[in-house]
């Protein structure tokens, strides 16, 4: 069996909140393009999702938002524009799903008034789905961590990879997202070499993934598979039609489960 996997950061912006210039369209040909089986999206709002749902009748959503669809909307509606989510879309049958709560608040008042300050201070998601397919039982986890606060980060790597170890008991574990962090950060290669005790490796894409404005900077956006998997493909994908859409790459794995 063959697959075809990618995280997205769509970025949560005005011209896709509004969708100008049919950008629900672009993003879902997009998608239908590079025939993902399974795609992680990040900064999805709920009125972007549902126009580029409408677009794409193959493929369904997985996934809830940062502030739910309750109480928070009910009290505060302008949180309805700015709610974002980290949709997961895939054709593939899904057997369930579920989104959690990353810890995001800062414990010190230090690193708190700091987070208030940037702004980074929000609440953090990931999204599960569970998907059983002809060869096995595969677990998707896609998330998008804090940007500026260690100590944040580190508790919600920390939460990350106690899930995994919970998950990796019944099936595979694809982990994707924007985790805002390179593999040379401490935090981020530590992560991954608990993984790899797992036997779930990082897929080796080393380009620049975010903004041209942080010229400094590698990849942010990261996927991790089985070690078994074998990698047929795998890269960053410059998308000019995307160039209004996102200031992110997509990185991408074809793999072939033995």
């Amino acid at each position: 069996m063959k697959l075809k996997i990618g995280t997205l950061n769509c970025q949560n912006n005005t011209e896709n909140r509004q969708n100008r210039n049919n950008h629900a369209i672009l993003l879902g040909e997009h998608i239908l393009k590079q025939k993902y089986d399974i795609l992680g999206t990040q900064e999805l709002t709920m009125r972007f999702t549902r126009k580029v749902d409408e677009y794409l009748r193959e493929y369904h959503f997985y996934g809830d938002y940062q502030y739910g669809r309750g109480i928070i909307g009910t009290c505060f509606p302008f949180v309805k524009t700015f709610n974002q989510g980290n949709q997961i879309i895939t054709h593939l049958p899904v057997e369930t799903t579920r989104t959690r709560t990353m810890p995001w608040i800062p414990h010190s008042f230090k690193d708190f008034l700091r987070a208030l300050r940037k702004p980074s201070l929000e609440r953090r998601i990931v999204t599960r789905i569970e998907l059983e397919t002809e060869k096995e039982r595969i677990y998707v986890f896609n998330t998008h961590l804090d940007y500026y606060i260690p100590s944040v980060q580190k508790r919600q790597l920390n939460y990350l990879l106690k899930k995994i170890k919970k998950y990796r008991n019944y099936g595979s574990i694809i982990v994707m997202g924007d985790f805002n962090l390179e593999v040379t950060d401490t935090l981020f290669s530590d992560f991954i070499k608990e993984l790899e005790k797992l036997d779930i490796v990082r897929v080796p894409v080393m380009d620049k993934t975010n903004a041209d404005r942080y010229s400094e900077k590698t990849a942010i956006d990261h996927l991790f598979i089985p070690k078994n998997w074998r990698i047929l493909n795998s890269g960053t994908i410059d998308m000019e039609e995307l160039s209004n859409i996102t200031d992110h790459k997509a990185v991408f794995v074809e793999v072939e489960i033995n």
